[in-house]
C-alpha cells in the first residue's frame, strides 16, 4: 500500500496497512483496500469456542453513551465506574473522522500492478531481510509449532507496519470512541456498531491490565502494534510468545510473530498447504471466478474445467478449499487469474482484499 518506490511517509504506510479482524463482507472482495477502514468487525475464529465469543462480542451495543456504559459493564463484568471514567475521558478526534469520511471523488480504478509494486518497495524488502535475520530462531520455532511459514509471518508484519516503523500515533480510546459514536458515515450504522464493540473490548483489556486505554497508540481505526491488531483480536488471538507474563504487540517482535501465526491458524490456515495451487488455470477462468472470501471449488471441479497439475495427493486437492481469483488491472484492462487455496482465504481474514492477500504471498516469496 505505498505510493512510490523511493521514500515511505507515514501517510503512505497508513494507506497500505490493514488491521487484523473479520472482513466487511458487504464490500467487494477484490477491491483495493482503504486505510484501516474495513478491518474493524469482530473476529470470527475457526474454533467453536472463539466463534461463540465472537458472536457474543458482535451483539449490538447502544449508541446512547449512558446505556453503552451499563451494557459494557454487564457484558464483561467490569465496574460501571471504570467504564464510565474511560468513556467520559475519551475525546472526539477530528482527524480520525476526516480519514474515515466517505469519499466524494470518483472511484479509483483498481490496479494490481500498482498495488503490488507499492508493497514490494526496496525499503520494505530491506526491512524484511533484517527482521527475518534477527528473529530467525523464533520464526523457525513458530513455523514448527503453528505450521505457518516464517516468510508469511514476516510478510504480514512488513506489509502492516514496515516492521514497526509506522504503527500509528492515534490514541486508541479516542479513535474508537469517535468512530463508535461520531462516525462520519451516517449510512453505515453497522460500522458504528463494530467500533463500539471494539471500544468495549479495549475497555475490558484496560480493566484486565493488558493495555492502557489512556495511553495505547495505533491507527486512526483503532489497530495497534507491529501486526495492527484490533482490541477483539488482541483478546482472542494475541499470544505471550516470549513468556514474560504479558502480551506486548508494540515492543515485542516475538509476541507479534506468535500472534500473527495464531490468528491465521484460528482463521483456517492449513499446515503444508501453499497459498496458490501449483496447477494450470481452467480453460475459461472467468467462468469459475470466485467473488467472495471463502473457497468454493474442489480440485475435481477445476480438473473438469481443464486444470492440470504435476502434483499428486496434495492437501489442496482434497475438499472444497480452492477458488479462482482475479487480480485485475482496470487501468490497462488486464486480468491475472490464480488458483487460490484455503490459506489464501485465511490471509483475507486479516484484510478482506484479494490484492492484500496476494501481495502478502508474493512478498513472502521475496523474503523466502
Amino acid at each position: 500500500m505505498k505510493l512510490s518506490n523511493l521514500l515511505l511517509t507515514p501517510l503512505t504506510v497508513m494507506v497500505l496497512s490493514a488491521c487484523a479482524g473479520t472482513p466487511d463482507t458487504s464490500a467487494p472482495a477484490n477491491r483495493q483496500p482503504q486505510p484501516d477502514t474495513h478491518k474493524v468487525a469482530t473476529n470470527t475464529a475457526a474454533s467453536s469456542s472463539s466463534a461463540v465469543s465472537a458472536d457474543f462480542e458482535s451483539r449490538p451495543l447502544s449508541a446512547n453513551q449512558n446505556e453503552f456504559i451499563q451494557e459494557v459493564a454487564e457484558r464483561y463484568q467490569i465496574p460501571q465506574q471504570h467504564v464510565s471514567n474511560l468513556v467520559h475521558s475519551a475525546q472526539i478526534n477530528s482527524q480520525t473522522q476526516r480519514l474515515m469520511a466517505p469519499s466524494s471523488k470518483a472511484r479509483v480504478k483498481r490496479s494490481w500492478t500498482t498495488y503490488r509494486n507499492r508493497v514490494m518497495d526496496p525499503i520494505r524488502v530491506r526491512g524484511g531481510q533484517s527482521f527475518m535475520q534477527r528473529n530467525a530462531s523464533t520464526l523457525r520455532q513458530v513455523e514448527q509449532h503453528y505450521g505457518v511459514p516464517k516468510e508469511i509471518i514476516g510478510s504480514i508484519i512488513g506489509v502492516e507496519t514496515v516492521y514497526g516503523k509506522y504503527m500509528g500515533d492515534f490514541r486508541l480510546l479516542d479513535a474508537l470512541y469517535t468512530l463508535g459514536f461520531y462516525h462520519p458515515d451516517p449510512n453505515r450504522p453497522d460500522r458504528h456498531q463494530s467500533f463500539r464493540n471494539q471500544l468495549a473490548a479495549l475497555i475490558k483489556l484496560d480493566h484486565q491490565g493488558k493495555l492502557s486505554a489512556q495511553n495505547e497508540l495505533g491507527s486512526f481505526a483503532g489497530a495497534t502494534g507491529l501486526p495492527q491488531f484490533m482490541p477483539i483480536s488482541i483478546m482472542h488471538f494475541a499470544v505471550d510468545g516470549d513468556g514474560d507474563g504479558r502480551i506486548d504487540l508494540r515492543h515485542s517482535e516475538v509476541d507479534a510473530i506468535h500472534s500473527v501465526a495464531n490468528f491465521l491458524v484460528k482463521h483456517g490456515w492449513q499446515r503444508g498447504m501453499p497459498v496458490f495451487a501449483p496447477a494450470s488455470l481452467p480453460s475459461n477462468p472467468a467462468a469459475v471466478e470466485g467473488k467472495g472470501l471463502e473457497p468454493t471449488l474442489t480440485w475435481q471441479e477445476l480438473q473438469a474445467q481443464g486444470s492440470t497439475s504435476k502434483v499428486a495427493n496434495a492437501t489442496w486437492q482434497n475438499g472444497r478449499v480452492l477458488g479462482v481469483i482475479n487480480l485485475m488491472d482496470e487501468t490497462s484492462g488486464r486480468n491475472e487469474y490464480r488458483i487460490a487455496t484455503q490459506n489464501f482465504f485465511a490471509i483475507t481474514k486479516y484484510n478482506n482484499s484479494y490484492f492484500y492477500a496476494a501481495s502478502v504471498a508474493d512478498f513472502a516469496e521475496t523474503l523466502k
